[in-house]
């Protein structure tokens, strides 16, 4: 049923938005230094840190069981391809499970958008009116019609053709389907339109970029109006404006303070006050799943010793299996299981804790401690360290650990990915300063007060 008002939609829904003559086949070079705010999605609740975390844990599982199935079929689909044969713009992302929005405007005159962040898709896309099928946001839709500076793309066009699922009705325009991993879909019209970014130092900076104008959307968007893909394909913002470095410091679910995000050359200098050694490790890429900033993992610390997991469980594989990747919109850290069981059995036997029976399936690997009425100093931990190829990162202990004292429990934020990769998510990057270098191919961190 929904195939087939789909197919009856799309072209009323093109003839709508075709106004203007002359698509632009070219986007601007983008020029000078944006640094914005990240709201996270559950900000303003009044919900408790646990009560945050579950959620955050919840919306971690799904995404990563919707993970595991896309990128098996990524690999099933290059399999025996080149990388200069295989195509690209295909998303290996569940969306609406996303944890961060950044504010910004669409169109001449802009009209404001709250678009999710992800560091893992590349499509730049927002909802579009008239809409055959949207979901709930609390933008009003964008419109293309009362913009003087948009313009369907052609099919001619770079950009259309990096589109995995794209195609061509008359007049000559390019329109879209992209799929997430958790069943998300967008259909409509590719475009290209002026974007601006208003930097919380008050200066604009504006760029024209191509994007998904969707008219039929089925999914979750998770209280966004779009999704602003930060991978590393050609339809990214970051591949789009030329950044070269991008910068975000995310502030813990609790805080007052908004996370920020940078990019630009304002992003190079992010390490000039630090306090703190400045950590830097290797970023690698993977043709079968080249949207992901996967990083050379060497191991993991927990107390004083290094547990003896095989460099091979961390190994990004010739056919896109395994690997480690970065990721700010995935809350909790994912392992595969094998990897997941030493961890957990290196803390058991130093902890010295039974499992918590009272612990449900949002709350993670816990451990029975006793219940206090009254909040006191926390159980001791052991400490944890992540080990990478020339950097060690010395987690602090509430980035790995949360405490529900009134219940008589301790929890690690791990769990497990479902297949053979991992993924560091946002938990572990709270109150930490993290810069991309794409022209270095550098990854660096260091403590922050974000």
């Amino acid at each position: 049923m929904k195939q087939a008002l789909v197919a009856l939609a799309l072209p009323l829904l093109l003839a709508a938005s075709l106004y203007a003559s002359t698509p632009s086949d070219s986007t601007a070079a983008f020029a000078g230094d944006v640094r914005v705010d990240l709201t996270h999605v559950d900000a303003g609740k009044q919900m408790s840190r646990r009560e945050l975390i579950r959620r955050a844990t919840r919306r971690s599982k799904a995404r990563a069981a919707a993970l595991s199935v896309a990128r098996s079929r990524n690999n099933g689909r290059h399999a025996g391809k080149s990388a200069d044969e295989q195509q690209h713009g295909v998303a290996v992302r569940p969306s609406g499970d996303l944890e961060y929005l950044v504010d910004l405007a669409i169109g001449t005159p802009p009209q404001p958008v709250s678009a999710l962040l992800d560091t893992g898709s590349d499509l730049i896309w927002t909802q579009c009116a008239p809409c055959a099928s949207c979901l709930p946001q609390p933008d009003p839709l964008f419109t293309p019609g009362a913009s003087s500076s948009y313009e369907p793309m052609r099919c001619s066009g770079q950009l259309c053709g990096e589109i995995l699922h794209h195609s061509c009705q008359r007049p000559d325009t390019c329109t879209y389907r992209y799929n997430y991993g958790d069943g998300t879909t967008t259909l409509g019209v590719y475009a290209t339109e002026r974007f601006t970014f208003s930097s919380s130092s008050g200066e604009r900076v504006s760029a024209l970029l191509g994007f998904g104008c969707g008219n039929m959307n089925i999914g979750s968007l998770n209280n966004g109006s779009g999704i602003v893909g930060f991978g590393r394909n050609p339809l990214s913002l970051v591949s789009q404006m030329s950044i070269r470095r991008f910068s975000y410091c995310l502030t813990p679910y609790t805080s007052a303070r908004k996370s920020t995000l940078l990019f630009g050359s304002l992003a190079a200098g992010v390490y000039d006050d630090a306090n703190c050694p400045v950590q830097t490790t290797r970023l690698l890429q993977s043709p079968h799943n080249p949207t992901f900033y996967y990083v050379p993992f060497t191991g993991v610390t927990v107390g004083t010793r290094r547990l003896r997991i095989p460099l091979s469980a961390f190994a990004l594989s010739p056919d896109g299996s395994g690997g480690v990747i970065v990721d700010s919109g995935t809350a909790l850290t994912l392992f595969p299981a094998a990897v997941l069981t030493e961890v957990v059995r290196a803390f058991r036997a130093q902890l010295r804790l039974p499992f918590a029976n009272s612990s449900g399936p949002d709350d993670g690997v816990c451990f029975a401690t006793a219940p206090m009425r009254r909040r006191g100093p926390p159980a001791p931990v052991p400490r944890m360290v992540f080990h990478f190829e020339g950097a060690d990162l010395d987690l602090p202990r509430r980035n790995y650990i949360l405490d529900d004292q009134r219940r008589g429990s301790l929890c690690l934020l791990l769990a497990d990915s479902g297949d053979s990769v991992s993924t560091i998510g946002n938990f572990l990057q709270q109150d930490m300063r993290v810069l991309y270098d794409l022209e270095a191919e550098t990854l660096s961190f260091a403590p922050a007060d974000c």
